[in-house]
């Protein structure tokens, strides 16, 4: 590929991130709010799961699952009283990481 073509590409991508960013931000709040609601709401009591915005038990739980590919692994195989991928076995991996993101970040 010739240098100015690849310049070119390049900040075609670029200008894409943002796009791509919010997309992933809207598909994590999409899934947690028909899926991960259900234990990860702030006002979910009853429930020890790290919670919507809680940002210091998520970070917790990503150094003790070693990192969010580990937190991720964890939504997809299950890990304590959370069934694998949240009980809905047509999430994929890239879904649930979407959907930790989201409630990593939420205030």
């Amino acid at each position: 590929m010739r240098p100015a073509t690849a310049l070119l590409a390049a900040c075609g991508l670029l200008a894409c991130l943002p796009a791509l960013a919010q997309s992933q931000g809207r598909l994590g709040r999409e899934v947690y709010e028909t899926v991960c609601i259900a234990c990860h709401a702030s006002e979910n009591v009853m429930v020890s799961s790290p919670k919507l915005g809680d940002r210091k038990e998520w970070q917790e739980r990503m150094v003790r699952a070693g990192g969010l590919d580990g937190l991720v692994r964890n939504a997809v195989q299950g890990v304590g009283a959370m069934p694998a991928r949240g009980g809905k076995q047509e999430l994929d991996a890239g879904q649930l990481k979407a959907a930790i993101r989201y409630m990593m970040q939420a205030d």
